[in-house]
């Protein structure tokens, strides 16, 4: 029996019979100790740890780019690389999104940290391109007076990735009907490339640091409910969390590029094209679903539902993601590739993510009374 299995049985020897942490309390002093023991791991065991291993790879990141000098060779390869790594680490965040790492006006505490760092589904390739051409990324104020769209994670695709001297703009756009772009050549445009990914790499690792320090500062407000109407209602920002899986991952990142979501032809890109990897961000996104949820080391909400006499459904849940993770091992080319080749990799994975969230929402909601996100109320696919 591990540490935090322990832990959590001896506080459930503390708590009352029935529904445990469920019902709001006013009175701190009420409030079920294993609630409170869920709340004040969230940060501690689960999300902080998660920002460490990525504020380590973006560390990483930001060397090998600053390394690169826009040639092809060793230097991009590993630039490349450490791209990846970064993303993958960013990726297991992303069912994180609560306090600052949440949108500002949407979740409470939310301070648009996570945009900073990786802003897909808002991305503009030509944009990236025309900042190339014009040498904008110079400027020290940069990130400050730009879009998220230009400058973390998905912008360095964009820099390390796409065809050298090519760019992603229409035949139309001002760059390639002035001759700006061709006139640079493809050697000044990739050396260009270069200076801005390090500029954008070095961005990204002072993001994730302020991302990182801003949830240490939220941490004991989150503990402690301050910023919410109850400790059920911080509980309930745990939910909303891991609901990233049913509206960004078996929506966006699967629905739409297969063709199974009614989305008028205005469908999501699908993550990372020109890199690839999609399938990758995938596994690692249910990765961080399952840490959010079972707490990392310390007491998740699975503790939660087995104090309150609902064992059979933590075991729905993990056999649910167990099938998920195997069906994401099996899916071995990104999104775009399998749909437009062989779709019943993806598919499989799209099924076993939505038995996932059904679990999600018809056992483990109803048991601890946890509200389904306002945005994804009407989803019953």
């Amino acid at each position: 029996m591990s540490l935090r299995t322990r832990a959590s049985w001896a506080l459930v020897g503390l708590l009352a019979i029935g529904r445990l942490g469920c019902v709001p309390q006013d009175d701190p002093a009420e409030v079920d100790p294993l609630l409170a023991a869920v709340l004040a791991d969230t940060w501690p065991m689960v999300v902080l740890p998660a920002l460490d291993d990525a504020a380590a790879a973006a560390a990483v990141l930001a060397s090998a780019c600053a390394a690169w000098d826009g040639s092809t060779g060793a230097g991009q390869v590993e630039a490349q690389e450490a791209w990846y790594a970064a993303m993958a680490a960013w990726q297991r965040v992303e069912p994180m999104q609560i306090g600052p790492l949440g949108a500002s006006i949407t979740v409470v505490g939310g301070q648009d940290l996570r945009d900073e760092v990786y802003s897909w589904p808002t991305v503009n390739p030509c944009a990236v391109d025309e900042l190339t051409a014009g040498e904008t990324w110079r400027a020290s104020d940069f990130t400050a007076t730009h879009l998220v769209n230009v400058y973390g994670l998905d912008a360095l695709e964009t820099l390390l990735f796409s065809p050298a001297g090519v760019n992603a703009c229409p035949g139309d756009a001002a760059l390639n009907t002035d001759g700006s772009w061709q006139a640079l050549g493809a050697e000044a445009i990739q050396a260009n490339r270069a200076g801005y990914a390090a500029a954008v790499a070095a961005a990204v690792a002072r993001s994730v640091d302020d991302a990182r320090v801003a949830g240490e500062a939220f941490a004991p407000d989150f503990a402690s409910a301050v910023p919410y109407e109850s400790p059920q209602s911080a509980l309930n920002a745990i939910f909303d969390a891991l609901y990233y899986l049913e509206t960004r991952v078996k929506d966006d990142k699967l629905g739409g590029p297969l063709g199974l979501m009614d989305c008028g032809g205005a469908c999501l890109p699908v993550e990372t094209p020109v890199a690839g990897g999609s399938n990758a961000w995938i596994a690692a996104n249910l990765e961080g679903f399952r840490t959010l949820f079972l707490g990392g080391e310390g007491h998740g909400l699975d503790d939660l539902l087995e104090a309150g006499g609902h064992e059979d459904h933590v075991s729905s849940l993990l056999s649910a993601l167990d099938a998920a993770d195997a069906a994401a091992a099996a899916l071995v080319v990104a999104v775009d590739v399998a749909a437009a080749s062989d779709p019943a990799p993806a598919l499989a994975l799209h099924a076993a993510i939505d038995e996932v969230g059904q679990v999600l929402r018809g056992e483990v909601a109803p048991a601890l009374l946890l509200q389904i996100p306002a945005e994804a109320a009407g989803d019953n696919d």
